[in-house]
């Protein structure tokens, strides 16, 4: 395995923006940098802060003003000539625990990169434009993610914050004061205070269809919605050993049967549908009882919401489907339906010209993952770039993309602004 610091060595730097954005992703890596050289920076930690502060410093240093809300969220503002609307781009510094070192820091660095080339050259753009720092993205901290990106939309409630818990047992207001801030400064971060034009994230693939294309940069053409669904199966408990085969009501051989033939739900939906089960509970759990009741939860996705309607009744009638005149019963309860955030059409062909004015071929790709992007995206419009992944590896130390292809990234969102 090659260490991070060994492949950052390797890198090729052809220009100054290369160079820039090598020093600092290096730079902000050093904060909470594991053994392994991964990166530890959990959401409302000392290590988020400090990053956050590193980044500050850079806005600074080319005249932005820094301002930051009761969710932790930190906005640089660089003047445009019309203050009435604002562009946004940006992402979060936070990981995962020993993630890598790209994810969300990638975002947040190639948007101070565009100001920076818009200092040096002296140009002003259309609207005043933000470089924002979301907090607590990736949900480290009370395994919900986009917290600061949903406070500053007003999307957080009282109930969801009274559920909060730490790893250490912390409540959410415990957190919160660590930061300077308390519960009634969190929920009225809500909102800019002026209307978003445009809000544009630039995010490595953290999948392969680029690195398997040989292309540098992606444009997303849709933000997944996650479903979440509690499928349970009741049959009837009894001894492995005395209880006929033809007599059993084992839950667990349904469970079975259902989750190794939902791959064939999602592709009947549409192309970017997903379904996944990766959690199950078997009761009783005895090595000689037949299991009597299955819990399980299935992760379901799609970019157009009527897709994703068509995929969480598909996913119930199967599990129906699955039981039907075997004895066993089925309840199925959809506990979580995030919509889906689609990229409008006219935004993409704007950023299609930018790709090909940078003669870049302007491939579409779905984005099956959540970004803060989808949270700004249910008010103002988004876009979002992909840039390629190696090895579509990410939450990993491995986790790594090239500094030129997100050179790239750069030039390509730089000259959409300009155009938009």
């Amino acid at each position: 395995m090659r260490l991070f610091t060994d492949k950052m060595a390797a890198e090729k730097l052809e220009d100054p923006i290369s160079e820039r954005l090598h020093a600092r992703i290096l730079e902000i890596s050093k904060i909470g940098r594991t053994e392994n050289e991964g990166a530890k920076r959990m959401g409302y930690s000392k290590e988020e802060s400090q990053a956050k502060d590193k980044v500050i410093e850079w806005m600074q240093e080319i005249g932005m003003q820094i301002r930051k809300d009761g969710a932790g969220n930190v906005f640089g503002t660089y003047q445009g000539e019309d203050s009435s609307k604002v562009f946004m781009a940006g992402s979060h510094i936070d990981t995962v625990p020993d993630g890598g070192h790209f994810d969300g820091a990638a975002g947040v660095l190639t948007a101070l990169e565009i100001v920076t080339l818009w200092h040096e050259a002296g140009y002003t753009p259309k609207y005043d434009f933000e470089v924002v720092i979301f907090s607590d993205e990736e949900g480290s901290r009370f395994s919900s993610g986009l917290t600061g990106s949903r406070a500053f939309m007003g999307l957080m409630t009282e109930e969801e914050l009274d559920k909060y818990r730490d790893p250490d047992g912390q409540t959410f207001d415990e957190v919160i004061r660590n930061i300077g801030s308390d519960r009634q400064q969190f929920l009225t971060a809500e909102g800019p205070g002026k209307q978003i034009a445009m809000y544009a994230e630039i995010h490595i693939e953290q999948a392969k269809q680029l690195e398997q294309k040989n292309l540098p940069v992606g444009i997303v053409s849709g933000i997944a919605g996650a479903t979440r669904t509690k499928i349970t199966f009741h049959g009837a408990a009894g001894h492995a050993g005395s209880t006929p085969m033809t007599e059993r009501k084992d839950a667990l051989v349904k469970a079975s049967e259902f989750i190794s033939t939902l791959p064939g739900i999602p592709k009947s939906i549409s192309q970017t549908a997903v379904a996944t089960v990766g959690k199950m509970s078997v009761s009783p759990g005895g090595v000689n009882v037949i299991p009597g009741e299955v819990e399980l939860v299935v992760d379901a996705r799609d970019i157009n919401e009527e897709n994703q309607s068509k995929l969480i009744q598909a996913v119930a009638d199967h599990a129906q489907d699955i039981v039907h005149d075997s004895g066993i019963t089925v309840e199925t309860d959809l506990t979580t339906r995030v919509t889906p955030i689609p990229i409008d059409p006219e935004v993409i062909e704007r950023m299609e010209a930018s790709f090909k004015r940078h003669d870049l071929l302007p491939i579409h790709l779905p984005s099956g993952a959540g970004h803060d992007a989808m949270t700004v995206g249910t008010k103002f419009p988004v876009t979002m770039l992909f840039v390629r992944s190696i090895q579509g590896i990410s939450h990993n130390p491995e986790e790594f993309t090239h500094i030129e292809d997100l050179t790239q990234a750069v030039k390509v969102l730089k000259d959409f602004f300009e155009n938009l």
